[in-house]
C-alpha cells in the first residue's frame, strides 16, 4: 500500500475525539482541498505486514488522502485487522462507496463530504456505523452556514446524532469554531472541535 506516515496519537475530531488510536495515513486523493493537511508528493509502498507490525493499541483510524483510492489493498487491511479484534475507524470523502460486506467490519466510518464533490449522501446515511462531518469555512470545498442549515433541513435521512460539524483553520484559536458551535447548536446536530491544531499535536 502506499503509506505516508503511521504514528500514534489521540483523535483530534470528530466522533472519536480524545481517544487514543494508530493513525495510518494512506497517500493519493481524487480532490484537491486547499489547506490538506496530507503531503501527497511522499510516501512508501508497504506491504500489509509491515504495517500490521506498526499498529499499536486496539484502535486503528485509516485516513489519507482518500483511503478508498486503494480499494483492494484497503479492504485486505481491514480484514486482517477484524481478525486481530482491533476497532477500525476510516475517514473518507464519500465519493467512493465501501462495499456493504467490508463497511460492516468497520466500527467507525466517517464521511466527510466536500462542497461540489460527487458524494452520494443517501448511500452514506443508510448506514448506522456511518457519521458526517461537515467542514465550515471560507476555502472552496468547505461549507457556509446557510448551505449546512438547508442541506441538513432538507436531508430527512441525515441522522442528526450522527452529523458532526466542525470548522476550518490552522490557527490555534480557531476562529470560526464559535460559528460551527452555534450553527451545531441550533441545528441539534454534534460539534467537532480540532484538538490537535490547537494544542499543536499530531
Amino acid at each position: 500500500m502506499r503509506v505516508v506516515e503511521i504514528f500514534y496519537s489521540l483523535q483530534g475530531e470528530g466522533p472519536a475525539m480524545g481517544r487514543p488510536a494508530t493513525f495510518v495515513r494512506l497517500a493519493g486523493c481524487n480532490l484537491s482541498c486547499t489547506g490538506c493537511d496530507t503531503d501527497h508528493k511522499q510516501w512508501t509502498e508497504m506491504t500489509l505486514p509491515t504495517i500490521l507490525e506498526r499498529i499499536a493499541g486496539e484502535r486503528v483510524i485509516i485516513t489519507g488522502g482518500e483511503p478508498t483510492l486503494q480499494m483492494s489493498e484497503l479492504s485486505e487491511l481491514i480484514n486482517l485487522l477484524g481478525t486481530r479484534g482491533k476497532e477500525i475507524h476510516i475517514e473518507t470523502n464519500g465519493t467512493n462507496p465501501i462495499p456493504e460486506i467490508v463497511l460492516k467490519k468497520i466500527h467507525c466510518a466517517v464521511v466527510s463530504p466536500k462542497r461540489g464533490s460527487d458524494f452520494n449522501l443517501d448511500y452514506w446515511a443508510g448506514k448506522e456505523n456511518v457519521h458526517f462531518k461537515f467542514v465550515l469555512g471560507e476555502e472552496h470545498w468547505c461549507w457556509s452556514t446557510s448551505q449546512l442549515k438547508e442541506l441538513i433541513a432538507t436531508m430527512p435521512t441525515l441522522p442528526k446524532k450522527r452529523v458532526w460539524i466542525m470548522a476550518f483553520g490552522t490557527d490555534r484559536d480557531l476562529p470560526e469554531a464559535e460559528i460551527a458551535w452555534d450553527l451545531a447548536l441550533r441545528l441539534q446536530v454534534n460539534y467537532s472541535d480540532r484538538l490537535h491544531i490547537r494544542l499543536r499535536k499530531r
